[in-house]
């Protein structure tokens, strides 16, 4: 296998290098941004080595800089009408079209974002345009190093640079619908960390010869 993380990463990363060379490669013929590296690692977790662009959607300020905003995300609080907001919340994004379904991913799925020695975790919120993969909220960009709000509170839609890692865990939000931003913040710090910790630090499971 040709791949490897960025070695700045190696050590938040810790057993999971080891499990890439038995990872199922994923197709990215669709993406007009190709991602470096997309597969599903045997214990079924998704692997990506991508840029992250914008999404602000679901940000009441979003629209004073990025022509592609909207107000409502995919995934709403209890009630369906209260959007998750990306200048508070960090999220990620899937390609609409069923790409999240297809992988068995669902809203409110946990993910790790691993850029250089940050680490971040972030929740599936929003869905874009299916030839697109590799989109995170302002604040999961701010939580890597990039704070893409200027001084007069105007959007700078501009995405990180290659080498950000995102490791979504499927089925880990467990389809759950939560009352407010301040539950699910919880919630997702608690558990994604948990799945995290759990990947890292569990060996590879040996060759098959």
């Amino acid at each position: 296998m040709s791949y490897q993380p960025d070695p700045d990463a190696l050590p938040l990363l810790g057993q999971i290098p080891g499990k890439l060379a038995t990872a199922a490669p994923l197709p990215t013929q669709q993406f007009e941004l190709k991602p470096k590296f997309l597969a599903r690692l045997q214990t079924g977790e998704i692997y990506m080595d991508s840029e992250l662009q914008l999404d602000t959607d679901g940000w009441p300020g979003g629209a004073s800089g990025d022509g592609t905003h909207q107000d409502d995300t995919s995934w709403n609080y209890a009630g369906g009408n209260s959007p998750i907001n990306a200048n508070e919340v960090p999220y990620y994004v899937l390609p609409g079209g069923g790409w999240d379904a297809q992988h068995n991913v669902f809203l409110g799925d946990y993910a790790a974002i691993i850029y250089k020695t940050k680490l971040a975790f972030a929740v599936f919120a929003d869905r874009g345009k299916s030839y697109r993969i590799g989109e995170g909220s302002i604040q999961l960009l701010r939580q890597l190093g990039f704070n893409r709000i200027n001084p007069d509170g105007k959007v700078d839609n501009t995405g990180t640079p290659p080498g950000v890692i995102t490791i979504i865990f499927p089925g880990s939000g467990q389809k759950k619908i939560y009352p407010n931003q301040a539950a699910l913040l919880a919630d997702l710090n608690a558990k994604a960390k948990s799945l995290f910790d759990q990947l890292c630090n569990t060996p590879p499971a040996p060759l098959v010869a």
